[in-house]
């Protein structure tokens, strides 16, 4: 399976943004996920950078089900993208995750403890809890700043698609909240801000 997540399905992205691509393929020589001991959500993974213009991860069949077994929020979110963002899809896992492992408590939980350490990265201005994805950035101070800044609203969108989750079983609008984006760069003080953000 192929998904094309991110700012793109967000309707926050430029003319200029990079495409977020997750790989789900039938390899048995990726290891097993290991995860942090605190809520056994975080782990390390690899993001590939192709052609400065596509960020690319790569997981196994078992290590997807697995994400989907821990209601890891970027993983859930694939499965219920709109279909022109699903490149190609083998395996259909949303009745897998629905009649496994959806569960509104974890759900709600890790939507909880992804805002929460959005917002503690964001205070510390500490991005080391993503060691893969800054090894594939820039390593300026500005560039660290931006990506702080940007996953902050990632920890409200995924509040948000927990709400969706809890109430319908779904994600049906990627785009309900992407406007926060839009205000907390006016806050910022910002010179222009992505008319794309509707409400």
């Amino acid at each position: 399976n192929i998904y094309n997540y991110g700012s793109w399905v967000y309707g926050t992205n430029s003319p200029t943004s990079d495409r977020d691509i997750m790989i789900v393929t039938r390899s048995p020589s990726k290891p097993p996920l290991t995860f942090q001991d605190d809520f056994e959500y975080f782990h390390d993974f690899e993001l590939h950078k192709l052609w400065n213009q596509y960020d690319v991860c790569v997981h196994s069949i078992e290590n997807f089900e697995k994400l989907l077994e821990k209601n890891y929020m970027l993983a859930v979110e694939c499965i219920f993208l709109p279909d022109e963002f699903k490149i190609k899809e083998q395996i259909n896992f949303r009745p897998i995750y629905l009649e496994k492992y959806y569960n509104p408590l974890r759900i709600k939980l890790c939507a909880l403890y992804e805002n929460l350490t959005a917002m503690n990265m964001y205070n510390l201005d500490d991005d080391s809890i993503y060691p893969m994805m800054r090894s594939s950035r820039s390593s300026t101070s500005q560039s660290s700043k931006d990506f702080l800044f940007k996953n902050l609203f990632h920890g409200f969108r995924y509040l948000d698609f927990a709400r969706h989750l809890i109430e319908t079983k779904c994600i049906n609008n990627f785009k309900s909240v992407s406007y926060v984006l839009a205000e907390m760069k006016v806050i910022r003080g910002d010179p222009t801000v992505d008319e794309n953000m509707d409400r």
